[in-house]
């Protein structure tokens, strides 16, 4: 990718890897979404989570500096995505790191470099904000780099100090790099610079410098290991180096809400509304295909809670397009013949992936016109009498009966000019958690009538059997079908599970599918009141009444509990 290149974001992350490999850093692979061993976050946020460890580390490190592309995923920006130009759910960052060795001098000095040699931005249209306090960057900036210093702008806290990710962790003072896109996209006051709300100055690249450990109350002491966190949107990025209005221009994007847009009724997907829907639905379709790629499941808590808020508002968006047929999974085709050629591993899990789209939609799609419809009689009743609060059991109602998640109710209670009296909300979920909580395994195979479902137990023969499902459970009650995500009971016609019994616990396994794809988590095996195994867990992809599967029991866990 040569000066002044119009780069395709492969190039573009290509073009970033390859640049500061120039520079010695070993370029490593991206963490995954789900953080491990880091507690305080949900997500991957940032291309630093990983490194996290190395910056308070006292004793050697297997790196001293480092260059990375990391998916990230954020659901604090979910009200802006679509609205403005440049927020999404999922994005990619790309990031150089240096833990203990260099420090504001290279960084700043490199990615002056990598803006004006490598991407070719014009000189005179960069901006660089500091930290009101940070003397030390301002220098640089102004007597290395050159810039002029009226184009150097100090902000506080808030704007240029940055950290932790999560509630504690690294911590320091930023410097940002801006590209003046010119008076046009501006707000028009003349006091307009970086660090402006308006679209006039394109903040592209984070240059943070890690000096602090801040801990869970806010106290901050110095690293061990002082260094270099920098952060550029690969969306942002392409925005700029292709020349477009905004990220959904870019080539990231283009073909998904495209895609989307061939599939809305009407004039309106183009411009208004009709538009932020369509953008809305392409940011969050790439977000459910890396997030389930990795094997992080639309359910009713922690990260499976958030996916699944994720996916009924995309479908919200949806009905605003007037698009009413099963439709996500095709949109989530195109993010992967979009993404596969960075990401290879889309192509391996496209079929799990799609599959379990269409499963969460297809439930939704059921209960979404009546919720929609209550929604709306709540909302003209409440008009009628002058009053703005929709009442927390009606809230719940949409949550409990029709799949609302509440925050999607809150945004459309917005809309309307609404809000949500959200402590009647929560004492409803309270009251509902404390009626359907099932305390054991016992009760819970107790509430399973398994008469008619034949079932053979062999696990003393075997623990590996090609078998299939006799039997499915939801909530007590048979069910057909489990889908992705979802909590249940499977009774096998031939099962190698060993039920609690005697002072035995029961085993723990899964069942796979002929590709060794896993289809149940089995988190616990029980005996039904005529000695059936019962194999309570949670679904990871589409299961149905009489599929073949294989039944696998975790053999060591056996072996030390018999």
């Amino acid at each position: 990718m040569g000066k002044k290149s119009r780069g395709t974001s492969d190039e573009l992350r290509r073009g970033f890897l390859d640049f500061f490999r120039g520079k010695g850093h070993p370029v490593l692979p991206a963490s995954q979404l789900a953080p491990h061993d880091d507690p305080t976050l949900l997500f991957t946020t940032a291309g630093m989570v990983q490194f996290k460890p190395y910056y308070v580390a006292t004793g050697p490190i297997p790196y001293r500096r480092a260059a990375t592309v990391q998916p990230c995923l954020r659901g604090n920006d979910l009200g802006r995505v679509g609205v403005t130009t440049r927020h999404h759910t999922f994005f990619e960052m790309l990031g150089n790191f240096s833990f203990g060795d260099y420090f504001k001098d290279e960084a700043i000095a490199w990615a002056w470099e990598f803006s004006t040699e490598v991407l070719g931005l014009p000189k005179e249209k960069i901006w660089a904000s500091v930290f009101r306090d940070d003397d030390e960057s301002a220098r640089i900036w102004e007597k290395k780099i050159g810039l002029d210093p009226g184009r150097i702008v100090r902000l506080g806290e808030k704007d240029n100090f940055w950290g932790p990710a999560g509630d504690s962790g690294p911590c320091g003072p930023c410097s940002e790099l801006y590209l003046d896109l010119g008076p046009e996209r501006g707000c028009g006051r003349p006091d307009c610079r970086a660090g402006c709300d308006c679209d006039r100055y394109i903040e592209y690249w984070n240059l943070v410098f890690p000096e602090f450990d801040q801990d869970k109350e806010g106290g901050r002491t110095p690293l061990p290991n002082r260094g270099v966190d920098t952060g550029m949107g690969l969306e942002r990025l392409a925005q700029i180096v292709q020349g477009v209005e905004s990220n959904f221009d870019t080539d990231l994007f283009r073909p998904i809400v495209g895609a989307v847009a061939e599939r809305a009724k009407g004039a309106e997907e183009r411009a208004g509304e009709g538009l932020v829907a369509a953008r809305v639905i392409a940011d969050h379709a790439r977000a459910l295909v890396f997030a389930i790629d990795e094997g992080i499941l639309p359910g009713n808590e922690g990260r499976g809670y958030v996916l699944r808020r994720i996916l009924r508002r995309a479908l919200l968006r949806a009905d605003r397009l007037g698009i009413d047929e099963i439709f996500l999974d095709r949109i989530a085709a195109v993010v992967v013949d979009v993404m596969a050629d960075a990401y290879p591993a889309l192509r391996e899990s496209r079929s799990r992936v799609l599959s379990t789209i269409r499963g969460e939609e297809e439930r939704f799609r059921r209960t979404l016109d009546q919720g929609l419809e209550i929604f709306r009689k709540t909302t003209a009743r409440l008009r009628e009498r002058g009053e703005k609060i929709i009442p927390g059991e009606e809230a719940f109602r949409l949550y409990d009966t029709y799949g609302f998640p509440v925050e999607l109710t809150e945004e459309m209670a917005a809309a309307e000019g609404f809000s949500i009296e959200r402590s009647g909300f929560d004492a409803a979920m309270a009251e509902q958690r404390t009626r359907s909580q099932w305390a054991t395994g016992e009760e819970r195979a107790a509430q399973v009538d398994v008469a008619g479902v034949r079932s053979e137990f062999v696990g003393y023969e075997t623990l590996d059997v090609e078998t299939e499902i006799a039997g499915l459970f939801r909530a007590g009650e048979t069910a057909e079908a489990l889908e992705p995500g979802e909590e249940g009971v499977v009774v096998l016609a031939r099962s190698p599970f060993y039920g609690e019994s005697g002072g035995q616990v029961g085993d723990t396994g899964t069942l796979r599918s002929a590709s060794d794809e896993r289809l149940f988590l089995v988190q616990d095996a029980q005996r039904s009141k005529d000695d059936r195994p019962l194999l309570q867990g949670k679904a990871a992809a589409p299961l149905r009444v009489g599929a073949r599967v294989r039944a696998v029991v975790e053999k060591e866990r056996r072996l030390a509990i018999a």
